[in-house]
């Protein structure tokens, strides 16, 4: 059986004997209330048996809502005192180490129920982190559903490590990153893209990189293009002259003249809203 309060422990005022003097102090009890709680108490350890100190566990209940938390002490052990009766879970974390599933205690009045909690040794403890908001450079706002890719310098070439969007805040994170050097760069439809100064990781370093994007002036426009082929082969025709025309109120002008590469394409970039028409021909010198 458990040792518990029956009664409060009630104190005396204090007494004052001077000499050969006798005094009387009655005490009054109160009756201690009556709560259906237990304890939950236990220890940390790693693997290996060794206790793990400044742990921080953690009590839920049988509903998965956070009931309390404390930290384990210099041998590894800790305590929840007074906890009503009834079924909980329980687990614990630590920088470094894995976070085991939830264990399941079940509380008894007036008893101390002994928990012990293993920790795991987590393998990629030692690697690093990069993380960043996107912004706009006009009022520093953030930019959701950017494209994010980070690469990794090796050498004189750059090796593509992730690719990720930044969410609503415009905030992005690449993790379980090695030792070296990196550097992120950002683009979105209607902003010109951006490259992040490099930076260096070693050793579990969560390294920032923020990127500012500029709005694109020319994000409002839009492209003709094509290919010129052989009407009797279908061949595309490599260095053919293309015009390209705007056309207002009947008139034609020249505005711009590509030619064609070696797929037979061409391009014209940057057009504002209008009508417009493009010739191509092939000549030569005689």
């Amino acid at each position: 059986m458990a040792i518990t309060d029956r009664y409060k422990l009630q104190p005396s005022p204090l007494i004052t004997i001077d000499g050969h003097e006798s005094e009387a102090s009655n005490l009054q009890l109160t009756i201690a209330p009556t709560t259906d709680a237990g304890n939950i108490s236990g220890i940390v350890r790693k693997a290996d048996g060794t206790p793990l100190s400044n742990a921080t566990v953690k009590l839920f209940t049988s509903g998965g809502t956070p009931f309390e938390h404390t930290n384990s002490n210099a041998a590894g052990r800790f305590i929840f005192p007074r906890v009503p009766v009834g079924s909980y879970f329980i687990t614990a974390s630590e920088p470094t180490y894995l976070t085991p599933l939830r264990i399941p205690v079940t509380v008894l009045r007036d008893r101390d129920t002994d928990v012990v909690i293993t920790m795991q040794q987590d393998p990629d403890a030692n690697k690093n982190a990069v993380f960043g908001i996107i912004q706009n450079s006009v009022n520093n706002q953030p930019i959701d559903d950017t494209t994010v890719e980070l690469f990794r310098v090796n050498g004189t070439t750059n090796e593509l490590v992730g690719i990720v969007s930044s969410n609503a805040e415009g905030q992005y994170l690449f993790a379980n990153l090695n030792n070296g050097t990196y550097f992120a760069t950002a683009s979105k439809p209607g902003f010109l893209s951006s490259q992040g100064t490099p930076f260096t990781v070693t050793d579990r370093d969560f390294a920032s990189s923020n990127l500012i994007l500029a709005e694109d002036p020319d994000a409002n426009t839009g492209t003709i293009s094509g290919i010129v082929t052989d009407n009797q082969s279908n061949q595309p025709i490599v260095n053919a002259i293309v015009a390209l025309y705007s056309v207002s109120n009947g008139v034609e002008m020249i505005i711009d003249i590509s030619k064609t590469n070696a797929g037979g394409l061409y391009l014209f970039g940057d057009l504002p809203s209008g009508t417009y028409r493009v010739k191509a021909t092939v000549q030569v010198e005689t």
